[in-house]
């Protein structure tokens, strides 16, 4: 059992620590590509899928239509989703000549939304948004211009918190080593996923949805790096997402994804061989690790704190947890609420090992329908 454990100690280091730091080396070698031999790009849809109110994808649109590129290269589609149930005449009332609306396929939900918005989509480049977000004033010319130089045939942007909700927390610094895999991968060679807040590919390399898919940012850049484009990421394309959510909210958010890779896996199983996938290596300990870890916690504690406690003294014990309660106790003194944020943290790493178990469990029942 102490052999298992170890080898479960090695995978998390391998795969949290050793990855990051192997393609940091990487990705300081790499030297660019020569561009391939894509067309010019000539105009750009924005499309948005959405079940939202009138009023919140006029504001989204308004802003869309502010960004600093050429109005007359630029058409917005707003593809409501089906399973919404709402008439298509107040969105088009409130958005008059400045988008077009349409309905989303059956049977409804985000990818069945983009599908039908990408088919009346007429641009050489399709940028796709969410409505709660806005984008910087040079967002899309940010993205475009990571793909005119022919290495990329997908750019995702990037996406910033509201600081309040993740200055200083778990979560925060968990959002910022997701942006640094991101930046390394994107050196070395492919995304293996953008954010669907704000990414980009060329029309013509576009493959409809399956029908309640739950991740199109992930399907996309996947889809694209098995047939030979790279996906990049543009950290200067920026997309702000001003909302807060409660714990619960973060949960189900953070099971919906992990649910979504799963998915994958089941119905596109050749994403798990190496011979088949040319980011093998970054889908596994990109993606994939993070659905492993609380098992291989769980494996790696059961193997190796036994033996620790067994080989501690009773004095060595009470040592250590006079160093714990001494360090409780200035923490108190030097910052009264610090306690209570230590707690929240503790909650969150906590939450965080128990989404993935929700998420295997949706997957074993095929439990695919968590929005």
């Amino acid at each position: 059992m102490l052999i298992i454990a170890l080898a479960a100690l090695v995978i998390l280091a391998a795969g949290w620590v050793g990855y990051p730091m192997v393609a940091a080396v990487i990705a300081r070698r790499s030297r660019a590509v020569a561009g391939g031999t894509h067309e010019p790009i000539r105009s750009v849809s924005v499309v948005i899928a959405s079940r939202d109110d009138p009023d919140v994808i006029a504001q989204r649109v308004e802003n869309i239509l502010e960004t600093h590129y050429p109005s007359e290269r630029l058409e917005v589609i707003v593809a409501l989703d089906a399973n919404a149930a709402r008439a298509l005449h107040p969105y088009r009332a409130a958005l008059m000549d400045r988008a077009a609306v349409v309905l989303g396929d059956a049977p409804g939900g985000k990818a069945a939304a983009l599908n039908a918005g990408v088919r009346r989509a007429t641009g050489d480049v399709l940028v796709f948004a969410d409505s709660r977000q806005s984008f910087a004033s040079n967002a899309i010319p940010k993205l475009i211009e990571l793909l005119e130089d022919g290495q990329f045939g997908a750019a995702s942007g990037t996406l910033v918190l509201a600081p309040e909700r993740y200055d200083r927390t778990i979560l925060g610094l968990f959002w910022q080593y997701e942006l640094l895999l991101r930046r390394l991968e994107s050196s070395i060679h492919s995304l293996v996923g953008v954010t669907g807040a704000i990414y980009c590919l060329r029309r013509n390399l576009w493959t409809p949805l399956p029908a309640n898919l739950i991740c199109d940012d992930l399907f996309v850049p996947l889809t694209l790096a098995m047939h030979g484009h790279r996906v990049g990421h543009s950290e200067q394309a920026y997309a702000y997402d001003p909302r807060h959510f409660n714990r619960q909210e973060e949960f189900k958010r953070r099971v919906r994804t992990l649910t979504g890779i799963l998915q994958l896996c089941a119905w596109f199983p050749s994403i798990l061989l190496p011979w088949k996938n040319p980011v093998w290596i970054q889908f596994t300990c990109h993606k994939l690790l993070r659905i492993v870890t609380p098992y291989l916690v769980l494996i790696g504690a059961i193997g190796v704190l036994p033996r620790l406690l067994a080989r501690t003294s009773t004095m060595g014990m009470l040592g250590l947890a006079a160093v714990a309660a001494l360090a409780v106790l200035l923490t108190f003194i030097v910052r009264p609420d610090g306690l209570k944020q230590l707690g929240a943290q503790l909650v969150w790493a906590a939450w965080l090992h128990v989404a993935p178990i929700q998420a295997t469990l949706n997957a074993v029942r095929r439990n695919w329908d968590v929005w």
